[in-house]
């Protein structure tokens, strides 16, 4: 097999485990595990930060980054499970919705992909961002449906939104990985990177998610 289908192969298997593994504890814990995976996934995160920008000499750079893109961000996955009506569900159709994003993006930009998005991250390409929301758009509507939310944004509006500042925040994480030589924020996750290489889609978009919503 070549190696780009095994790269492929190996992506999307370890992608379904961890996304598995994500969803099991989203709906089946209580609030108390929740906040204990969650806080665990935070302190990973802030150690591959901090790796990440261990060359810089600013340390108020990394204290106001670290608190605006790390820890507001984790605080907003909880409120939503804790505050918001069905908020498992709710919280489901955000990860799900990022997800299909992320996936729809890799896909579509390294099978039909072009034209280069940006310097930045020199991996994606237009065609992939654009298949990335069309394919939101699409799903969005229907998962709403199966996880039976009832919401108080228009389905549609809500799924462009969301991957659109899903975007946002894997170019602002490629933005400092690229300031500070780096390919992956860590090795935990194997070919998917560290914690925050998967999470970064949610920088944005779970806040803003979260304050709509509420």
């Amino acid at each position: 097999m070549p190696k780009a289908s095994n790269e492929l192969l190996n992506r999307i298997i370890v992608g379904i485990i961890y996304s598995s593994i994500f969803l099991l504890v989203v709906q089946n814990s209580k609030n108390i595990y929740f906040a204990f995976w969650l806080l665990l996934l935070l302190i990973l995160s802030v150690i591959e930060f901090i790796k990440i920008t261990k060359s810089s000499k600013n340390f108020l750079f990394k204290l106001v980054t670290t608190l605006t893109f790390i820890l507001f961000p984790f605080s907003c996955i909880f409120l939503i499970k804790l505050n918001l009506n069905d908020g498992e569900q709710v919280l489901t159709f955000l990860l799900l919705l990022i997800w299909c994003s992320d996936v729809s993006s890799y896909l579509i930009g390294k099978y039909f992909g072009k034209i280069k998005l940006s310097k930045i991250s020199p991996n994606k390409t237009l065609e992939g961002y654009i298949g990335s929301h069309i394919s939101c758009l699409i799903m969005g509507p229907i998962l709403i449906s199966l996880l039976k939310l009832n919401l108080n944004i228009n389905s549609y509006l809500l799924s462009i939104l969301i991957p659109l500042l899903a975007n946002c925040g894997d170019y602002l994480e490629s933005l400092l990985k690229r300031k500070f030589n780096k390919k992956d924020s860590g090795n935990l996750l194997m070919s998917h990177g560290g914690i925050l290489d998967r999470l970064d889609s949610l920088l944005f978009s779970a806040p803003l998610f979260y304050f709509i919503l509420n």
